[in-house]
Formats: structure tokens, C-alpha cells, sequence
């Protein structure tokens, strides 16, 4: 009888640790067929159990490898930059580190606008903030540094002073930011942050000479300011087109009606200029001013009627004044004076 219980109570003991080395056995086989599964899955091909065992290694790298942005402690923008768009941006490579480039250092400024409203001290600290928030890693401390970099050269360029005889030269004070620059952030990142900005001082600088070259015709001048312009990073360059657009295309319009063009070649011209919306912008207001010009020659003509029959100056001024009350609104008659003034010089 006790042989029989203990045989029974060895056997139900050997159940036991089966079932238990089972579990732990299922239970530590499962992540490795997890690992199995999903390297399988990108490959599309099984692997070796050996080459499984070393896949799991990326992805608890990957795993570690967590987002660590932060959330900025700062619920408001300073007043002054409330209602604005943020400027600059912060670009990460594909090892994680920071692509140095001019956006960043606008970014920078955007903060740095609120000088003498904020401290120097919460400026930086919102700065720090915006860069926490958008970068983490290898990015975010290079980019912190780059703010503290730019910081004491802020500081010294504030303090930069020049030779008396070198104040009005534009060249000298570029040069001596270059160097300024170059100390800070040596050569490479000073070339990344501000190259386009300095290429565009020198060709600034060098246009002005041309312009103040007496030697030069004004064709020859605008050979070589064309020239110049034509060395500028494509970003600028881009932009004074843009900004020149105008001009050159008003320029191209008073060129055309010199020689007789009708409003709707104007209109044409301007559609393949500057395109439909703006083309209809422009003949609007090409309406409002021959409007206002043609109210202007009127008061003229009344005016001059008035002085030709009355002798007397005071009742004279009293007479135009009320001419001038009836013709325009008071806000139009000072710019009615201006224009008269002006064309009576």
C-alpha cells in the first residue's frame, strides 16, 4: 500500500516537471520565433537558426532607438511673434546628425527678434525649447552647441569696429565678418551657415563699384552687374528676379505704349509675363490711376478757370478750397496737393 502511494506520488511529481519544462521551453522559444517571423518576412526567404539569432540584434536596437523629442515647455510665443510663422528649420541626415545649412541660423533669428522684450536668458531658452521639439539625438546637441557658438559671435559682432577709413567700405566690413565667422565656427561651418549670405555681399559690393565706374557706358554697366547677378546662389538669385519682375515688366509696358500698344496688347504682354492673376491685378489698377488722373486734370482745369476770373487771392483760396472739398474726400487732398506740387515744379 505506501509502495503503491509513493510510485503514484513519484509519477504525478515527474508529470509536474514535464509539463513545467514544457512551459519553459515553449515560453522561451516564443520570442525567437517572433524574430524568426519577422526577418523571414522582410527577406522572404528562411534563414539559418544561427543567422536568426544575431537578426534580433537590430531590432532592439530599433527598439531603443525611441523618439526623444520634447514636447516645448512654452504654451505661448512671445507677444511680439504671436500671429507669425516660425522661420528657418532644423534637417537631420541620414546618420542622425544635423545637415548644417542658413535655415538653421533663421531659425535661430526668428527667436532672436524679441531682443529687449526677452531676456537673453529666455530667448535661449526658447530657442533650446523649439530645437528639443523638432530633433533629438546627435541632432539636438549639435544644434544646441551651434546655438551657444552663435551666441558669442552675436556678441562679438555687436562689438566689431573698424578702422575709421574702413567704416564706409562695404568690403572691409564683409571681410572682417568673414574672419569674424571663421573664429567662431571654423572654416566649413562657417561656409555651411553663411556662405550664400557673403556671396551675396561680395557681388552687392562689386555691382556698387560698377555703378559708381564712370569709365563704363550704362550698356557696359549692365553687362557686368548681369554678370555679377548672374554668380549669385540660386536661392537669391531666384529672389531678386522675383523682386525685379515688376520693374522690368512696368519698364517693358511704358516701352509699349510709347510706340503706340493698345490695353489689350498690355494685358497680353503681362499674362506671359507675370500670368493671368497678376495681368488683371495690374489693369485694375491701370483703371483706378486713369481714373484718378482724369480727377486731377479736371480739378486742374477748374482751378485754373477760378484763378483766371478772380483777382482777389483770399477769395481766390477760398474758392479752390471749396473746389477741392467737393472734388475729393479729405483724405485724397493731401495726395491732390502732392501731385500738384509735383508737377508744378
Amino acid at each position: 500500500m505506501n509502495r503503491r502511494r509513493i510510485t503514484t506520488g513519484f509519477a504525478l511529481v515527474t508529470l509536474a516537471l514535464a509539463a513545467g519544462i514544457g512551459l519553459w521551453r515553449r515560453a522561451g522559444d516564443e520570442p525567437t520565433r517572433a524574430v524568426e517571423t519577422t526577418a523571414e518576412t522582410r527577406s522572404g526567404s528562411p534563414k539559418s537558426a544561427a543567422h536568426r539569432k544575431t537578426s534580433a540584434a537590430p531590432d532592439r536596437r530599433a527598439a531603443a532607438n525611441v523618439d526623444t523629442r520634447e514636447k516645448s515647455p512654452f504654451q505661448e510665443k512671445a507677444r511680439s511673434l504671436r500671429g507669425t510663422d516660425e522661420d528657418g528649420a532644423l534637417r537631420v541626415g541620414p546618420d542622425g546628425s544635423l545637415l548644417l545649412g542658413p535655415d538653421i541660423l533663421r531659425l535661430f533669428d526668428y527667436y532672436f527678434t524679441t531682443e529687449g522684450e526677452e531676456s537673453d536668458e529666455t530667448i535661449r531658452a526658447r530657442i533650446l525649447a523649439a530645437i528639443r521639439e523638432r530633433v533629438d539625438g546627435p541632432a539636438a546637441l549639435q544644434a544646441a552647441a551651434l546655438l551657444d557658438q552663435y551666441l558669442a559671435y552675436r556678441k562679438d559682432k555687436g562689438g566689431l569696429e573698424l578702422p575709421k577709413a574702413e567704416e564706409a567700405d562695404p568690403t572691409a566690413r564683409l571681410e572682417a565678418l568673414k574672419k569674424l565667422r571663421r573664429k567662431h565656427f571654423g572654416e566649413e561651418t562657417a561656409d555651411a551657415l553663411f556662405g550664400d549670405e557673403e556671396r551675396e555681399g561680395e557681388v552687392a559690393a562689386e555691382a556698387s563699384r560698377v555703378r559708381q565706374d564712370e569709365t563704363l557706358t550704362a550698356e557696359e554697366r549692365e553687362q557686368k552687374i548681369a554678370a555679377l547677378e548672374a554668380g549669385l546662389p540660386k536661392g537669391a538669385r531666384e529672389a531678386r528676379e522675383a523682386a525685379t519682375l515688376p520693374l522690368r515688366a512696368r519698364a517693358e509696358v511704358d516701352a509699349m505704349r510709347a510706340e503706340g500698344a493698345t490695353d489689350e496688347d498690355v494685358y497680353t504682354k503681362r499674362v506671359e509675363t507675370l500670368g493671368v492673376e497678376a495681368a488683371d491685378r495690374l489693369a485694375e489698377l491701370d483703371a483706378e490711376r486713369a481714373a484718378w488722373k482724369a480727377r486731377i486734370e479736371a480739378f486742374r482745369k477748374e482751378r485754373d478757370a477760378l484763378a483766371a476770373k478772380t483777382q482777389d487771392e483770399a477769395a481766390f483760396k477760398a474758392a479752390e478750397q471749396a473746389l477741392l472739398d467737393r472734388s475729393f474726400a479729405p483724405l485724397e487732398q493731401r495726395r491732390v496737393r502732392a501731385t500738384l506740387a509735383m508737377s508744378n515744379k
